[in-house]
């Protein structure tokens, strides 16, 4: 018997895209799939588009809480054993859903799968693949890589004991979420495409963000690694997680204007020398150049 799967579309302000999300989701080839938009107190043409998929998806409308919030209430709302969601920009492949399902099946020990995935620009162009590293404690812990991107589908019980995503992040949820995750269980990699991510200007990965998300990294690791319960195995990768903490929140700052925050967060994940001299760093530096020159302007 098929597991009952549950999706969760958060939106805010999405009327550019998500008919195109919506429509990829009513096209997958897998029996038993319940699809639910929260509408997170959008002001544009959201609502409206939502409105013709009556019958065919759940609608939900509240005032903006954000992310986290908009999928907490979504996923309250089902029933499915397998849970997943996908943003209101993003699109999954016709056999997305039910070859997540065949690995989870396949995986009992497994509590989430994630695949490859396309990144398409505004106009739906294909830029480039991203083929996702297979799951390691040391890439998700050590090297803070947030590992699965859209398409991802884990199982309710495991989501339920790890607890849902914190609504007081908004830059770095789904990694924290995910570090509480991998705690329950171990991830599996789908070597397929099976998804895409839009790049745009508005994406929330790519636009300036205030002060408060660029220092979002090293609150996140600051809490995972003052837990009691954290076992030996992940706990041998703190420096080495720290250190990427401060890289990440370079990144962020740097994209945003703050070159000076940025610079020194690039100096002190230092403490880690193999971090420190990494492909990563080059590209958090360029980034942090970058948001130096656009200060200027």
């Amino acid at each position: 018997m098929s597991p009952k799967v549950s999706i969760v579309v958060p939106a805010f302000n999405a009327a550019d895209y998500i008919a195109e999300t919506i429509d990829s989701l009513l096209a997958q080839d897998y029996p038993d799939l319940e699809i639910v938009a929260v509408n997170d107190g959008s002001t544009d043409e959201t609502g409206a588009i939502l409105a013709r998929y009556a019958g065919r998806i759940r609608v939900h409308r509240q005032a903006n809480a954000g992310q986290s919030a908009a999928m907490a209430v979504g996923w309250n709302m089902t029933d499915g054993s397998l849970i997943g969601y996908l943003s209101a920009d993003d699109r999954l492949r016709p056999t997305a859903v039910r070859r997540c399902v065949e690995e989870l099946n396949a995986r009992p020990d497994v509590v989430l799968v994630y695949p490859n995935f396309d990144v398409i620009n505004e106009r739906s162009r294909l830029l480039f693949t991203v083929k996702a590293p297979d799951f390691s404690h040391r890439a998700l812990y050590g090297e803070l890589h947030c590992l699965p991107g859209p398409g991802a589908l884990f199982r309710r019980a495991a989501y339920e004991q790890a607890g849902p995503w914190r609504t007081d992040l908004r830059q770095i949820p789904d990694l924290d979420f995910l570090l509480r995750m991998a705690l329950v269980g171990d991830f599996y990699h789908i070597s397929e495409v099976l998804a895409e991510f839009r790049m745009h200007a508005q994406s929330t990965t790519y636009r300036a963000v205030a002060f408060e998300r660029g220092e979002e990294p090293l609150a996140v690791i600051e809490r995972l690694f003052a837990r009691r319960d954290l076992p030996a195995e992940i706990r041998r990768w703190e420096r080495q997680a720290r250190a990427n903490a401060d890289l990440l929140s370079a990144a962020i700052h740097g994209r945003s204007g703050r070159a000076g925050i940025a610079i020194r967060r690039l100096v002190e994940s230092f403490s880690y020398p193999q971090a420190a001299f990494s492909r990563k760093t080059l590209s958090h530096a360029i980034t942090i150049i970058r948001g130096a020159f656009r200060a200027r302007d």
